[in-house]
C-alpha cells in the first residue's frame, strides 16, 4: 500500500493477507467490532492517578497531568526521572516507540510480512542499529546512565503486561495470526532512533539522485532549469556576514567571496549517468522504501520547519520571544510528545529543570525550555552524503587502477508468515555500503550496463551519520546548558542531525548556532554522484566545529531560520545546496521588520501567515492570458485583486493551486519517468519562477506533440483551462462556491493500522477531516503531494512560542495529542486547536503546574 499520510506508512504496503483481514473485520462488525475495539482499547488505557510501586526507582517521583494529558514529572535525582520518563512514554505510546525501533533495526517485517523486506534491507544495509550500539560506547557515563534508567522505566512498564493489554494495534494484529511479545527495551533502541532522524533531517542523497536520473535523461543544461540558483541578492541567509579568519568563524568578518557557487558536475557526464540509470534508479529507491520517520525523504518531497527569536529591543516587554514549528509528516500519534522533566531541587547533581517537546524512546527534551534558557530546531540542509558510482568486479571495487575487496557481510530478516529468515548479503566500499545492491538482490532491477569490460555500475552511501557520534550527549547538555556558551558546548557534539540551532535566555540575548559532521570535499561539490574510483573526489576531512557559522546578539535583533541558506559565498566551505528559496524565511522577515513592537499575539499571528508569495511571480503571468472562453475566464478573474492569501475560504487560492498543479502536469510529466514527477512546493515554485521568464524553453514544450512547439503562453492557457474543469469537477461549477478548503484538508492517519485500507479499522484509529489553510512553501506550511491531490500530507507537527518576560505566559500546541491510544480523550484533543490556529498556555513553573493538574500519579520504590 502506498500512502502519503502519517509517520511509517509509505512502506506498510497493502498486502493479500489483508483480504482475510478484511473479511475478519467484517464478520466482527457484525458481532459488535465498536465495542470490541472500544473495550480492548480500555484495557491498554494507562493509570494516571493513585500510586504505583516500581522496583527501578530509588525515591518518589511524581506524575503530574493537565487536562491534555501532558505529563509533568518530578523526581530527586536524573535517574529516577528519565526512569519515570520511561514508564510514562511506555504507558502512553509504547507502540509508537515499538514501531520505531523495529524501523531503526530492519525488523518491519517480523510484523506486517514480506511488503516490509525493502525497507529492512536497506535499513540493514545503512547499519542504523550497529551504529548505535558503537556510539554507545562513545557516550558519557552520565548519558549512559540515564539511557539505561530509561530503559529501565519501559521495561517496568511493559515487563508483566500482555501485548494487547499495551495497545490496541497489538490486538488488531493478533487476529492477523501475529503471536508476539514485545522484547525488553535497551540503551541502543532509544540511541538508534537518532539514526532515523538524521536520516529524514540530513541525508539529500534523494536529490542527487534525483539529479543524476534527469542528467541522463535529458542532460545538463536542462537538468540545471530543475535547480536553480539561490538569489541571495534577494534572500536574507540566516547569518549575513561573517567568515572563517585564524581556522575561527568571525561574524564580523568582511571577507569577500572566496569561492564559486555549485554547479552539480561531479566529473560524470551524461552518458555515464545514462549508462548507469539502472544503479542510480535502484539506490533512490530507498527513499521511497524507508518510511518518513519524522519528515519525507522520497524523491522530489521536501520537508522543512520555521524558527525565529527576537530580542527585547523588539518586543513590548523588553524580553525576547523565541518561535519554532517543525513541518513534517502529518501522524497520528504525532511525531512529537509533550513533557515536563524536573528535579526538586536543581543542584549540579540533579541538573534538569526542562520543558517541551521529546520523542517517544528517547530520553529528555529535543525542543524546548528550562529555566534560564530556550531553544528550537530547523533542517540547515547542509550536504552530508554523498553518493559514489563505484566500478564493481565481482566483490572488488576499483580504486584508482587497481581493483581491491569489498567489504561484505550478510543479515538476516525475520517475515511474519514465513518459516525461515531471509538472508541477504550487505557489500561496502570505502565509501559506504552499496544502496544500489538491494535492489537487485530483491529481482527487480537488472544489472547496469557496464563500461569497462567485466565490470558493472553499484552506487555507495557515504553519510556522516554512518560514523559513530555522540548526539546524545548534545541533547542532555541542552537541556541543562544556562548560557550561550554551554549550549554552544553541547551543540559541538551534535554531528547528526545538523540542525539550525536558535537559542534564547532570561539576561536577553539571542542566538544561533550550525551544528554538525560537515565534509570537506576535495574535487566535485556533492550535488550529483562521483566517480568513486577516483580518489580525487574523496572527503577531505570534517569542518572544525570553531569555523562553523553562529550569531550572538546579532545587529537586526532577530534571527530568522526556515531553511534557506545558512551563509553567503563569502564563507569558504560548501555547505549545502538544497535549501528553500527563501518564500517562507523573507515572509517572517518582513513581518518582522513591519511589527515592531512585537507583542505575543502578534507573535502567535506569524505561525498562520498563509501568504504565497510565489503567486507574486505567477499571477500576473496568468491574468495577462488572453482567454477566449468566457467560461475558462471567470476562474481566472478569480485572481484579479487577489491578495496572495492561502485562506480556506478563499476562491483564488483554490484556484490558483489547482492551475499550479496543471502547470506542473503539462510541463514536467511528458519529459520524466513518474517516480520523478515533480511534488510541487518551494523548489517547484522557484523552477516556474525562473522558468516563467523564458517563454521559449524548451521545458514548455509538450514532446508528445511533435508537429508543434509549445511556448510559454500556451501552457499557461491549457493550464487554466485544465484547472477551470478540475476545479468544477471538484467544487462547482459556481466559482462563488470555490473555497480552498474544500481542496485542502487533513486526516491525520495512525502510523500502520491507519493504513490498513480497512475502512472500518481506519476509523478507529485516523482522525480529522478538517478545512485548512495554508500551503507549501508559506509560513503556515500546510503542505500537499502535487504527484497526490490536495489533501496536506505535512506540515507543522508543533507549534511553540516562548516569552521570556514570563516564562509560564508561553505558548504550545501539538498536532494531535498526548496519547497514542485511539480511545484516550488525549488521543486527539489538541487536533482542533492546531487546525484552527490556536494555541495554550505552555505553563513551567511548579506553581503553574499544580494550578493546571488534574491528575496525580505518585510512583514509589517497591517495598
Amino acid at each position: 500500500m502506498t500512502t502519503t499520510g502519517g509517520a511509517y506508512a509509505c512502506t506498510v504496503r497493502r498486502l493479500p493477507r489483508w483480504l482475510i483481514f478484511t473479511a475478519i473485520v467484517v464478520v466482527l462488525a457484525l458481532a459488535g467490532l465498536s465495542s470490541l475495539a472500544v473495550g480492548t482499547a480500555r484495557r491498554a488505557l494507562p493509570q494516571t492517578e493513585g500510586r504505583l510501586d516500581l522496583a527501578m526507582l530509588s525515591g518518589p517521583v511524581e506524575v503530574l497531568r493537565d487536562a491534555h494529558g501532558v505529563p509533568q514529572i518530578y523526581a530527586d535525582n536524573p535517574e529516577d526521572l528519565f526512569a519515570a520518563q520511561g514508564y510514562v512514554h511506555a504507558q502512553d505510546r509504547f507502540f509508537e516507540m515499538d514501531i520505531r525501533r523495529h524501523v531503526t533495526s530492519g525488523r518491519l517485517s517480523e510484523f506486517f510480512g514480506a511488503s516490509q523486506v525493502a525497507t529492512d534491507s536497506y535499513i540493514k544495509t545503512m547499519g542504523w542499529r550497529r551504529i548505535a550500539e558503537q556510539e554507545l560506547t562513545l557516550l558519557s557515563p552520565s548519558t549512559r546512565r540515564y539511557l539505561d534508567a530509561y530503559a529501565s522505566g519501559v521495561n517496568g512498564y511493559i515487563h508483566d503486561r500482555s501485548a494487547g493489554d499495551l495497545s490496541l494495534e497489538y490486538s488488531l494484529l493478533a487476529v492477523q495470526g501475529l503471536n508476539y511479545a514485545p522484547e525488553p527495551w535497551t540503551a541502543a533502541d532509544s540511541v538508534a532512533w537518532l539514526k532515523a532522524m538524521a536520516w529524514d533531517l540530513s541525508a539529500n542523497s534523494s536529490e542527487e539522485t534525483e539529479r543524476a536520473l534527469m542528467t541522463g535523461l535529458v542532460g545538463e543544461e536542462l537538468t540545471a532549469d530543475l535547480f536553480p540558483d539561490h538569489r541571495l541578492d534577494q534572500i536574507d541567509p540566516i547569518v549575513a556576514q561573517g567568515s572563517v579568519v585564524a581556522g575561527r568563524f568571525d561574524a564580523d568578518s568582511g571577507r569577500g567571496s572566496s569561492r564559486t557557487a555549485p554547479v552539480g558536475l561531479a566529473g560524470l557526464g551524461a552518458t555515464q549517468l545514462k549508462d548507469a540509470r539502472d544503479a542510480l534508479a535502484s539506490a533512490g529507491k530507498v527513499h521511497n522504501a524507508i518510511p518518513p520517520l519524522v519528515g519525507s525523504t522520497q524523491l522530489g518531497s521536501e520537508i522543512g520547519s520555521n524558527s525565529w527569536v527576537v530580542s527585547g529591543d523588539r518586543t513590548d516587554t523588553g524580553k525576547p520571544l523565541l518561535s519554532n514549528d517543525p513541518h513534517l509528516a502529518t501522524s497520528i500519534p504525532s511525531v512529537f510528545t509533550q513533557v515536563g522533566l524536573h528535579c526538586r531541587t536543581v543542584t549540579q547533581a540533579c541538573p534538569f529543570d526542562v520543558s517541551g517537546f521529546s520523542f517517544s524512546g528517547l530520553p529528555g527534551v529535543v525542543i524546548g525550555k528550562n529555566a534560564s534558557i530556550a531553544w528550537g530546531l530547523t533542517t540547515s540542509h547542509v550536504d552530508v552524503a554523498d553518493l559514489y558510482l563505484e566500478e564493481v568486479r565481482q566483490n572488488t571495487v576499483r580504486v584508482a587502477k587497481r581493483y581491491v575487496p569489498l567489504a561484505t557481510r550478510t543479515e538476516q530478516i525475520s517475515v511474519f508468515g514465513e518459516d525461515q529468515p531471509r538472508t541477504i548479503t550487505i557489500r561496502s566500499s570505502r565509501h559506504g555500503p552499496l544502496l544500489s545492491d538491494v535492489d537487485q538482490q530483491l529481482g527487480r532491477v537488472s544489472a547496469a550496463p557496464t563500461p569497462p569490460a567485466g565490470s558493472t555500475y553499484a552506487v555507495a552511501l557515504s553519510w556522516t551519520a554512518l560514523t559513530p557520534g555522540r548526539a546524545m550527549d548534545a541533547l542532555f547538555g541542552m537541556n541543562t546548558a544556562q548560557t550561550f556558551a554551554e549550549f554552544r558546548a553541547a551543540a559541538k557534539l551534535l554531528d547528526a542531525p545538523s540542525q539550525n540551532l536558535i537559542y534564547a535566555d532570561t539576561d536577553g540575548n539571542i542566538g544561533y548556532q550550525l551544528p554538525g559532521s560537515i565534509p570537506i570535499r576535495g574535487a566535485g561539490d556533492g550535488l550529483s554522484p562521483a566517480p568513486g574510483w577516483d580518489p580525487a573526489y574523496d572527503w577531505k576531512g570534517r569542518i572544525a566545529f570553531e569555523e562553523l557559522p553562529y550569531l550572538y546578539n546579532p545587529p537586526s535583533g532577530y534571527i530568522v531560520t526556515a531553511n534557506q541558506p545558512v551563509i553567503g559565498l563569502q564563507y569558504p566551505y560548501q555547505l549545502g545546496s538544497d535549501y528553500s528559496y527563501g518564500w517562507r524565511s523573507q515572509e517572517i522577515i518582513d513581518r518582522l521588520e513591519a511589527t515592531k513592537p512585537l507583542t505575543l499575539d502578534a507573535a502567535e499571528e506569524l505561525f498562520y501567515d498563509d501568504t504565497i508569495r510565489f503567486a507574486a511571480d505567477l499571477v500576473p503571468s496568468l491574468l495577462k492570458i488572453r482567454v477566449a472562453d468566457s467560461w475558462v475566464a471567470e476562474g481566472q478573474r478569480t485572481l484579479v485583486g487577489w491578495d496572495y492569501s492561502s485562506s480556506a475560504d478563499s476562491a483564488a487560492a483554490a484556484y490558483f493551486h489547482v492551475v499550479f498543479h496543471n502547470i506542473m502536469k503539462l510541463t514536467f510529466r511528458d519529459q520524466m519517468p513518474p517516480e520523478l514527477w515533480p511534488s510541487g512546493g518551494d523548489r517547484w515554485f522557484a523552477v516556474v519562477a525562473a522558468l516563467l521568464k523564458q517563454p521559449n524553453s524548451p521545458w514548455w514544450d509538450d514532446v508528445n506533440t511533435p508537429d508543434r512547439v509549445e511556448t510559454r503562453d500556451d501552457i499557461l492557457r491549457a493550464a487554466m483551462t485544465g484547472a477551470r474543469k478540475e476545479a468544477t469537477s471538484l467544487m462547482s461549477r459556481d466559482t462563488e462556491h470555490w473555497q480552498w478548503g474544500r481542496l485542502h484538508r487533513v486526516t491525520l492517519r495512525n502510523q500502520t493500522i491507519g493504513n490498513s485500507g480497512v475502512g472500518l479499522v481506519e476509523r478507529l484509529f485516523n482522525r480529522g477531516d478538517l478545512a485548512v489553510g495554508g500551503g507549501p512553501a508559506v509560513v503556515n506550511a500546510m503542505s500537499y503531494d502535487d504527484r497526490e491531490g490536495y489533501r496536506v500530507t505535512s506540515g507543522p507537527a508543533m507549534r511553540m512560542l516562548v516569552d521570556f518576560s514570563d516564562l509560564d505566559r508561553s505558548r504550545w500546541v501539538n498536532q494531535s495529542g498526548a496519547s497514542g491510544h485511539a480511545f484516550a480523550p488525549t488521543y486527539d484533543d489538541q487536533l482542533p486547536l492546531w487546525a484552527g490556529n490556536r494555541m495554550w498556555s505552555f505553563a513551567s513553573s511548579r506553581a503553574a503546574v499544580d494550578a493546571a493538574t488534574v491528575a496525580r500519579l505518585e510512583l514509589v520504590p517497591a517495598g
